[in-house]
């Protein structure tokens, strides 16, 4: 994904902190790597024209005892995408998951729709956080299997 971006946007600085040791994801790959792929791709078309050091972090860390669509979790997965660009306008921050809703011109206003129905879909979560100079999206994911024990 990292190279999938900065082909498209060369001035941004994309840095990861990834933590190995989290355990495997029973999740559909294609989904969630386009959820992360809109909002790292929003995040990037917010700084290219007017940040001086355009960066963004992406960070997985394990999230402890987190309710999820009503269900407790134990662990899940805490991914964050934070930038360093302008913020998410004030006029459309409570409304920036629904269709059609763009802080950018020319902008859909499909993406985060897109990606918090697929994070759904796993029984995730997302928020955002944004204020000048620092937004940060967090996609939560449970790391419960979700697929039946194997009978013994």
């Amino acid at each position: 994904m990292r190279s999938v971006v900065q082909a498209e946007f060369p001035r941004v600085g994309i840095v990861c902190d990834f933590d190995i040791s989290l355990p495997d994801l029973d999740a559909d790959a294609e989904q969630l790597t386009q959820a992360t792929l809109n909002i790292v791709r929003n995040a990037a078309q917010a700084l290219e024209p007017t940040t001086a050091n355009p960066q963004i972090r992406l960070t997985t860390r394990v999230a402890r005892y987190v309710t999820l669509a009503k269900k407790r979790h134990r662990v899940a997965l805490a991914l964050s995408i934070e930038d360093n660009g302008p913020g998410v306008a004030e006029a459309i921050r409570d409304r920036i998951f629904y269709p059609l809703v763009s802080g950018r011109e020319g902008g859909t206003g499909l993406g985060l729709t897109l990606a918090q129905a697929f994070i759904a879909q796993h029984g995730g979560a997302i928020e955002c956080d944004s204020m000048p100079g620092r937004t940060v999206f967090t996609i939560l994911l449970p790391l419960e299997s979700r697929r039946p024990d194997p009978p013994r």
